[in-house]
């Protein structure tokens, strides 16, 4: 079955711009906050493989083992980091990006992503609510990375002015 995803989240971390800034610049470390992340593979200076952990539901014998491979650019002034799919890589094509924005209390962190995951095992029984099931997966995962983006940051905030 092939699931279409489409999720838009933010949080508003604790930081000034500056301070947030290098989560464009340094996508292995913050790629690696993703939850469920199995393994990342960098492919050439500005692109991955991702695999991901198993994910699904064992009631409704939903498994499935996410990969896609992803170009990313940054544009440092405009405060983004895109990604396209590279075809061919993955069961998977996924493309988005991060937007910083200075806010009132600290900065903006956007996430926007659109994908679609191919060749997704799902019972005939459960077909009508496997694309809401599995969006809902995607978005705990984003709403968990964003929450552990801020955590991080708040607390190298904190040890630096320590």
């Amino acid at each position: 079955m092939k699931i279409d995803l489409a999720i838009d989240r933010s949080v508003v971390l604790p930081v000034d711009y500056k301070t947030a800034e290098p989560l464009l610049r340094d996508i292995e470390s913050t790629i690696g906050r993703f939850p469920n992340l199995k393994k990342l593979t960098r492919l050439d200076d500005s692109a991955y493989f991702w695999e991901m952990r198993t994910m699904g539901s064992q009631i409704a014998k939903i498994a499935h083992d996410v990969s896609y491979g992803a170009r990313y650019t940054r544009d440092l002034k405009a405060g983004l980091l895109s990604w396209e799919p590279i075809p061919g890589k993955g069961n998977a094509t996924v493309s988005g990006h991060f937007k910083l924005a200075k806010a009132a209390s600290g900065t903006e962190f956007s996430f926007h992503v659109r994908g679609t995951l191919f060749d997704v095992p799902v019972p005939l029984l459960y077909r009508p609510i496997a694309p809401k099931f599995i969006s809902a997966k995607f978005t705990a995962l984003i709403e968990r990375f964003l929450e552990r983006t801020r955590e991080a940051l708040a607390a190298d905030s904190t040890q630096s002015k320590s």
